[in-house]
């Protein structure tokens, strides 16, 4: 009786086993196969330099032929010349240049002008008056100097006067020309020779004087 029931029971352990078997086959996780990189392979090619030329040297051209030599002149026979009787060759000789003195071509330097003297207002015996200080200038403290520029005859007496320089007042500057108006000088004088001469005659106001 035992032996009946157990054959069924390893039947069924047998068929799950296979069953299992199958189920783990169908149900398993499929294996994918591991990628495999390759590394990339480098290759290269020697190319060969191109040989350095070298520069090459200029042709020089051929030096030139030497020049012929000069062709010697032919001489010519010399034919003697008849000689002349001695009156003739005398007549034929040219006469020797005579030698002439040199001329002084220079000039004679010029004479220095001889100095000017120049012409003086303050001879003792002019008797030349002295200008008028203007009272108002005095009251006013007023001074300068007035620069008159004149013209001085041979004869002694005023031919021009201009005012050059400015005392800075007007009545100093009158007071001035109206004295210098009156005054007579010694003329200016060139080699002991009177001349007209211009030149500047100063004349000061001063309270101190």
């Amino acid at each position: 009786m035992k032996s009946k029931h157990l054959v069924p029971y390893s039947f069924a352990l047998v068929l799950l086993a296979h069953v299992g078997g199958l189920a783990a086959v169908l149900y398993a996780p499929e294996q994918t196969a591991p990628i495999v990189i390759e590394p990339p392979t480098i290759q290269g090619v020697i190319v060969a330099r191109e040989p350095i030329k070298k520069p090459e040297k200029p042709i020089e051209p051929p030096p030139p032929p030497p020049p012929p030599p000069p062709e010697k002149p032919i001489s010519k026979p010399k034919i003697p010349l008849p000689k002349a009787p001695p009156s003739e060759r005398a007549v034929t000789q040219e006469p020797e240049p005579v030698a002439t003195p040199a001329q002084d071509t220079e000039k004679p330097a010029e004479p220095t002008p001889a100095p000017v003297i120049p012409p003086q207002a303050d001879a003792s015996q002019l008797n030349n008056p002295a200008p008028v200080y203007p009272q108002t200038s005095r009251k006013l403290k007023e001074e300068g100097v007035v620069l008159l520029e004149i013209l001085v005859t041979a004869d002694g007496t005023l031919g021009e006067m201009r005012l050059k320089k400015s005392s800075g007042h007007s009545r100093l500057d009158d007071a001035a020309q109206k004295a210098v108006r009156n005054w007579h000088f010694v003329p200016a004088k060139r080699g002991g020779e009177a001349i007209d001469y211009w030149y500047e005659l100063p004349i000061e106001f001063s309270l101190n004087r």
